[in-house]
Parts: C-alpha cells; structure tokens; sequence
C-alpha cells in the first residue's frame, strides 16, 4: 500500500525554519585556536556570519590562515540536555 506524504511551503513554515536556523546560530560559536590549544577567538556564529557578509576579505584570511599556519577552526553547539531520569513521587 502506497503511502501519500504532502509538503506544503506558506508563510507558517518559512518562519519556522528561519526561528529555527536563527536559533541555532544563537546557540553555536566559531573558535579559533592553535594546534597547541592557544586559543586566539571566540565569538558567537551569528557573529562571525555578519563579520563574514560585511568583511569577506576577513573570512578568506582566516581560511587562508588555516591552510598555512596551524590553526584550529571550530564551531562549537551547545546542547541543552534534558533530565532523562523520571523523578517518582511515592504516595503513601
């Protein structure tokens, strides 16, 4: 039996995805360190985006930094764990 899967793209779902894309950049940092754990930046992604858009000659640098000197580039997320452990309430 064939199953029907129906996408449909309106303003609800295009927000959604930018909230949840803005989100994400909100909660990730770029970090650049050396190989030795010298670290030399740490900003927030959304950051380094908007430095990336303004100043892309910045963001050729550092790529080139990275093939040449021996620098670490990262993105960094943070990850909000929630309490897996179920807490039981005793009645008695």
């Amino acid at each position: 039996m064939a199953t029907k899967t129906t996408f449909s793209i309106n303003s609800k779902t295009i927000t959604k995805v930018f909230q949840d894309l803005f989100d994400s950049f909100k909660s990730s940092r770029l970090k650049v360190s050396s190989k030795n754990g010298q670290e030399y930046l740490n900003i927030s992604l959304l950051l380094a985006v908007i430095i990336g858009i303004i100043f892309p000659v910045a963001f050729i640098v550092l790529i080139m930094l990275s093939l040449v000197a021996s620098i670490e580039i990262a993105i960094l997320q943070e990850v909000k764990e929630e309490d897996t452990n179920p807490k039981m309430i005793e009645l008695k």
